[in-house]
């Protein structure tokens, strides 16, 4: 789709760079080093932009130092475009939220100091981004506001992309008479000025619309038209998209043969650019025609690989989360670092000259004094010429006196730079921590959602404490056929160490049962520990990080219950009696100085009400009490046991209320995880 391509050619930014001169970009740094804060502002934009298409965390870098110069020196039309730039390098990243907030700002920004373009390019990105979320109706409303902008004598190239932009919004929407106007008005400019990507988006709309009304000659005619624009401009991608559209119009038309051929044309063209998105959609195409044709075992064939593909793309598309929020977080870190590091600095270049002038003083105050008694040596000797000296050089030392309270009160102004410096800190830390925040929002989105839990389990609760913002602990939840699958695991560290390797394990587990079919709690285990080794290569180097983990399956058809663990056990109760099954002492990764074969299955059957509990040493390891000692294993299976008998949202009650009890005013010293659910006969 055009949108995604255009960079607003016809009112963009004033501070243009080519990304693909990496000696213009050593050229602005240069540029940089001697310039004043306000021409430093606009370099890092400028920066900022070549960035973009080259390292985006530069691009991110460089576009919060821009905006921070900018606010700083009351530079608002160069503080409204690198909050424009921010908002496109968020989209980039995946955080939507971020890039509305940065292009709302732009807009505010634009429209108080009247500039039609920027408000023109502002409102345009905000369309885009709209779109992209599926939010039509706000989508049109940007780019029609960004429409009545443009001067149409000037910028005719503008004006026909948002006709196309506006028209491609109407088509979602289903309304063609009005689509059908504008897509109009912009084949007659993009024809004037031989715009050829241009008229390929326009013809493929059209296409579209009339594929939509089954008018199925002129739709082919125009998908033709489309593809040959897309050959000529040399544009690969819109080939694979209206080769798929150009397939769907022959299926609709009843054309099998013809649908089959071009349909395979795009998948070995996606194959090609390894577009996965399109490889996919041309597998799910192609399993479509042979469902037309009720060749099933095809079909099942293209089915099965779009499946495949749909996992790959979620797990690329996972990891681009997490790479998103290292380069926030790493980039904040060094912006930070930098502050601070040019705090201190300034800092001890004032204390070395404050401490020099002291110095000095001191000197010239004990040069007085010798000089002082040398006069009064000679007193006998020559009395009124001493007495001459003496006014001299008393005036001398009042003079000295006031030099140094004149630099006692330059101290007084450093510690008031102290201070503000400090409050500087604080905004830093402030960042950190909502950048954190957008950690716990990725975290948290990927647990499983209690209501599923419920549903499987009538009877659980789970009681969970990150000790950080982020968590290196977390459950994991899937009923595949007759099996419910729960896994509790603790990761190495906490907070962001331990959330980057939950979310490994969560891509972990989604992999091995969803996708392997892998149900075994020992098997599972297994097959998390060698995956860990190669993806941590800890084969190859020193790296010992990992998990540990337990997994109960309850066999709902056999009635029982599957338990292995590594380094972690399970407490279940039966018949008014408490059990615990220790699991294998080995972790989820490399173990040092041991080779470990296999994990051990447990199987416990369900001939009564039993209760189950999955838990990590968090709770167990939290110091309090009168004495300020850890909780202790044993005191924690005395609670469970005490209160088994009870709800299960009254044991999760109970067991924070004891912990609260018990930390008083301690700093909790670990993530606190336990699953417990209870089985009736």
């Amino acid at each position: 789709m055009r949108y995604y391509l255009l960079l607003i050619f016809f009112i963009g930014f004033t501070h243009t760079l080519s990304a693909q001169k990496r000696n213009e970009v050593d050229s602005l740094l240069r540029m940089a080093e001697t310039a004043s804060d306000s021409s430093k502002a606009d370099i890092y934009l400028n920066l900022a932009v070549a960035y973009r298409t080259l390292q985006i965390d530069k691009a991110y870098q460089y576009a919060r130092l821009s905006l921070k110069l900018a606010e700083l020196n009351k530079l608002n039309k160069l503080e409204a475009d690198a909050h424009n730039i921010l908002g496109s390098i968020y989209r980039v990243l995946g955080d939507f939220d971020k890039a509305s907030e940065e292009l709302h700002e732009a807009l505010k920004l634009n429209e108080l100091l009247g500039n039609s373009k920027g408000i023109a390019n502002t409102a345009n990105s905000l369309g885009i981004l709209y779109f992209n979320q599926e939010d039509y109706q706000n989508a049109l409303s940007f780019y029609q506001k960004a429409l009545n902008l443009v001067d149409t004598t000037q910028y005719k190239g503008g004006y026909a992309t948002f006709c196309l932009n506006i028209g491609e919004v109407y088509q979602v929407m289903g309304k063609y008479d009005e689509a059908v106007r504008l897509l109009n008005e912009a084949l007659e400019v993009f024809v004037k000025i031989n715009d050829l990507e241009g008229l390929a988006y326009t013809y493929g709309v059209l296409a579209k619309i009339q594929l939509e009304e089954n008018q199925f000659e002129i739709a082919y005619t125009n998908c033709e038209k489309a593809l040959a624009y897309f050959k000529e401009d040399q544009n690969d991608l819109g080939k694979v998209e209206y080769q798929l559209l150009l397939s769907a119009i022959f299926l609709e038309s009843g054309k099998f043969q013809a649908a089959e051929d071009i349909a395979f044309q795009s998948l070995e063209l996606a194959k090609q650019m390894n577009a996965s998105h399109w490889m996919m959609n041309a597998h799910i195409k192609l399993a479509e025609i042979y469902k037309r044709m009720k060749q099933f075992d095809k079909a099942f064939i293209h089915t099965d690989s779009a499946l495949v593909l749909k996992t790959k793309i979620l797990d690329e598309e996972k990891q681009r989360q997490i790479a998103n929020l290292r380069i926030i977080y790493e980039t904040d870190k060094y912006i930070q670092e930098n502050e601070l590091l040019k705090i201190d600095t300034e800092l001890k270049e004032k204390r070395i000259s404050q401490q020099q002038v002291i110095t000095a003083a001191i000197a010239i105050c004990l040069l007085a004094i010798i000089i002082f008694a040398f006069f009064i040596y000679r007193a006998n000797i020559a009395k009124q010429r001493i007495n001459r000296l003496l006014r001299i050089q008393n005036e001398e030392i009042r003079q000295q006196r006031e030099e140094i309270q004149t630099q006692a009160e330059g101290l007084k102004d450093i510690n008031r730079e102290v201070v503000l410096k400090n409050e500087l800190i604080e905004g830093k830390n402030k960042s950190i921590t909502d950048s954190l925040n957008y950690a716990k929002r990725i975290q948290t989105a990927l647990l499983p959602f209690q209501e599923r839990i419920t549903k499987s389990l009538p009877e659980n609760f789970i009681l969970y404490k990150p000790k950080d913002i982020v968590s290196g602990d977390f459950y994991w939840f899937r009923e595949l056929g007759d099996k419910v699958i729960i896994v509790v695991a603790d990761c190495t560290g906490h907070g962001i160490p331990g959330a980057f390797m939950s979310l490994i394990g969560h891509d972990m587990l989604n992999y091995i049962c969803n996708i392997k079919h892998i149900i075994e709690p020992n098997e599972i285990l297994s097959e998390m520990k060698s995956t860990v080794i190669h993806l941590l290569r800890q084969d190859e180097g020193k790296n010992r990080d990992g998990m540990e983990v337990s997994i109960c399956v309850w066999d709902k058809k056999r009635h029982i219950v599957e338990f292995a663990g590594a380094n972690h056990s399970l407490i279940y109760i039966q018949n008014n009696e408490l059990h615990q099954i220790k699991g294998d002492r080995a972790t989820i990764g490399k173990d040092e100085f041991k080779h470990f074969n296999s994990f051990t299955k447990h199987e416990i059957a369900v001939t009564s009400d039993s209760e189950f509990y999955l838990f990590t040493d968090g709770y167990m390891d939290q110091f309090g009490g009168s004495e300020n000692k850890k909780f202790m294993f044993g005191s924690f299976k005395e609670l469970i046991f005490k209160n088994h008998l009870k709800q299960m949202n009254t044991q999760k009650q109970i067991l924070e209320e004891t912990l609260q009890d018990w930390q008083g005013e301690e700093e909790q010293v670990d993530d606190i995880l336990i699953f417990g659910f209870r089985l009736m006969d």
